[in-house]
């Protein structure tokens, strides 16, 4: 057999496999081979599955046929490939999400893929139990169980929900008022408010399990790097484990390569201080309680309508079931980003105004606390910058947030001597300053 997969409105595969002239497996075979060519050949990819599942009878409604809508435009993240798939004309369309393995930003392992597909499988199920107005998932599959159907990539069938992303604009397509964010800032408070009614007894991600959708490891951070880990019965365990992979990584020269020490020592402070976002004061209620978040809430997962009603939230691949000061408190969604980038610890009047709105809801957690940035300097980090310049403001930042008053040089002089003992430090100083691995005591300022 033989076709032209350069075609994009070919539906040749489509057609041999709905025939039984050819295995359904050969087809998509090919269209696997062909998927990371360009983007016309994601369409036969698109084509080829669904007739996969057709034939199989899957999740598919009945009697439908895959129309040429498949495309052509298809939809394009950085770590997704995303095409929409309509059956019959003027039908509500799903959308297919594929993880771009080979081009995400940061490399995404097949077996970490694999694993976000399943969890947000799970997340997307679960959601359908509340009122939260997520997409439906409809099948998924991946390679390390076999569920991929010989495809060869993990794969998501979910619905397309209408509205467009939200990225701060008004009615008028201009920047939105403080009524027209008002109207935001209610609907989504509405919307944690739901996830606070569903609480879970551990910290991590959703997962099908033998018994049911279970809180099972932490599906990575919203930068992709981490191996999942977990689930937490506790909150402390939960922030020492996301600042025990970054010290991991940094000392095994995979993340922060041009100023390892400085990046070490940031992230050792934010380990020996979780303390500080185990609840005020730092004593935890026993048993915690954890909620859903949906990690990257930048204001685009949000989808509204032309009168800014919320009519959907998308983009579940990364969440986690957290604490509740992580759920609720400040996030990227109401985060002045300038400031967040630059290293200006302060509270937005997004985060303001969104927070007056959970008090008004009666969000329970909120009602009697005072907000602020711990959290989200906690998980923001130092981004994945690479140069110093750069992260230095956030590392200052981080600082401030957990109380420290002092400047880089300073405290960082400071850390060094505290964390003298420390011996992945002094293996990151043998190597950017070769006399420490000699035995010289002293423990120089990195620059």
């Amino acid at each position: 057999m033989s076709f032209a997969p350069w075609c994009p409105d070919s539906l040749i595969a489509q057609c041999l496999v709905a025939k039984g002239q050819v295995s359904e497996q050969t087809v998509v075979a090919i269209a696997v081979t062909a998927i990371y060519a360009s983007p016309t050949c994601l369409l036969l990819f698109i084509r080829a599955t669904m007739s996969w599942m057709m034939l199989r009878r899957t999740t598919l409604p009945p009697r439908s046929i895959v129309s040429a809508l498949v495309g052509p435009n298809a939809i394009w993240g950085s770590a997704n490939y995303h095409a929409r798939i309509r059956f019959q004309y003027g039908s509500p369309s799903w959308l297919l999400r594929v993880p771009r393995v080979t081009s995400f930003a940061v490399g995404l392992p097949i077996p970490l893929a694999d694993y976000l597909i399943a969890s947000e499988y799970a997340t997307l199920k679960f959601l359908e139990t509340t009122t939260v107005p997520a997409p439906r998932a409809f099948s998924y599959g991946t390679c390390s169980d076999g569920t991929d159907h010989g495809v060869g990539v993990a794969f998501l069938l979910m619905e397309e929900l209408p509205g467009r992303p939200w990225t701060g604009e008004g009615v008028s397509s201009t920047v939105a008022t403080d009524d027209e964010k008002a109207k935001i800032w209610s609907e989504l408070a509405e919307i944690l408010t739901e996830l606070e009614r569903h609480p879970f007894s551990k910290a991590g991600s959703l997962c099908f399990q033998s018994s049911g959708i279970e809180v099972s490891a932490v599906a990575s951070d919203r930068f992709g790097v981490l191996t999942p880990t977990g689930p937490f019965h506790n909150s402390a365990a939960y922030y020492t484990a996301f600042a025990e992979q970054y010290l991991e990584l940094i000392a095994d020269g995979q993340v922060y390569t041009e100023f390892p020490v400085d990046a070490y020592l940031v992230y050792r402070f934010l380990k020996d201080n979780v303390s500080q976002l185990v609840e005020q004061g730092g004593e935890a209620k026993y048993p915690e309680k954890f909620f859903l978040k949906h990690v990257d809430d930048k204001g685009d997962h949000l989808l509204v309508d032309d009168d800014l009603h919320i009519t959907g939230i998308i983009g579940w691949q990364m969440a986690r079931v957290v604490p509740p000061r992580e759920a609720f408190g400040p996030s990227l969604v109401t985060a002045d980003m300038n400031a967040l980038w630059t290293g200006k610890f302060s509270l937005s009047n997004d985060d303001v105004a969104l927070t007056d709105a959970l008090r008004q809801k009666g969000l329970s957690w909120i009602t009697s606390r005072a907000v602020d940035e711990k959290a989200r300097r906690f998980f923001w980090g130092l981004d994945l910058e690479t140069e110093w310049s750069n992260a230095l403001p956030l590392a200052v930042a981080i600082l401030e947030a957990f109380g420290i008053r002092q400047d880089w040089a300073q405290w960082s002089k400071m850390a060094l001597k505290e964390y003298e003992s420390d011996e992945r430090l002094r293996a990151l100083l043998s190597i950017v300053i070769p006399e420490i691995g000699n035995g010289d005591p002293a423990m120089p300022t990195p620059e």
